[in-house]
């Protein structure tokens, strides 16, 4: 990505009574400007719009030592500011390619390609603004078919998460059916426990009975006999 950020002395409708102390203070940023000393050429700029609010040179460049320090939405509306004033179709166009810059940088591709084609319709021969306006084209594609790849993805794991949940749920229901499955043997084996001890306990009563019945007889049998007293009817 190609960023141009020319420090421009346009020919903004400037006002040919500018004080020298304003100018000194456009031309001291400038020079610190040069030297990467961005946040002393924004100090200066600021200054030299407090003597002269409506001094477009200060403000454009103002805009640029701002975008250097990352500061691109502030950068944005200084840019803003400089456009309607701009007398010619070139100063316009590089102020419109600025502030492509400024949206390309943060990311906002749709807005800096329109900034781009703005640009180029005033100034079809400059090749920075071709070059990153194709540049943002290729980005937004990318991001949007990262998005795709995103939602695709995010379904997919929607789709897995529902089907583990629906699993787990089967899982858990057939968990319990087993439970329940067990505890109806363990219940039927209990109760057949207890079936086969009442009955062993019956045919034990039963048995004693007999035995009891039994020996009652044989001891009845065992006792001497009483006579029998026989009358006769004469």
């Amino acid at each position: 990505m190609r960023i141009c950020l020319i420090i421009f002395l346009f020919a903004f409708g400037i006002s040919a009574s500018f004080s020298q102390s304003t100018k000194d203070l456009i031309q001291k940023g400038n020079s610190k400007y040069k030297e990467r000393k961005y946040e002393d050429s924004e100090i200066l700029y600021r200054k030299a719009l407090e003597k002269d609010s409506a001094d477009n040179r200060a403000k454009y460049n103002l805009g640029n030592a701002l975008y250097k320090q990352s500061k691109f939405n502030e950068a944005r509306q200084k840019y803003l500011d400089v456009m309607p004033k701009a007398k010619s179709s070139f100063d316009e166009s590089k102020v419109l390619y600025n502030i492509g810059n400024t949206f390309l940088k943060e990311k906002k591709y749709e807005e800096s390609i329109d900034y781009y084609k703005k640009a180029l319709k005033l100034n079809p021969r400059d090749f920075d603004a071709k070059y990153n306006l194709e540049y943002a084209r290729r980005m937004l594609l990318l991001e949007q078919q990262n998005q795709s790849q995103s939602k695709e993805n995010q379904q997919k794991n929607k789709q897995q998460n529902q089907s583990q949940a629906s699993n787990q749920q089967n899982k858990q229901q057939e968990q319990k059916n087993q439970q329940q499955q067990d505890q109806k043997k363990e219940n039927q084996k209990q109760q057949n426990q207890q079936i086969s001890k009442t009955n062993i306990e019956n045919i034990l009563n039963a048995l004693r009975n007999e035995e009891k019945k039994t020996q009652k007889e044989i001891k009845a049998k065992l006792l001497p006999r009483r006579e029998r007293k026989i009358e006769k009817n004469w």
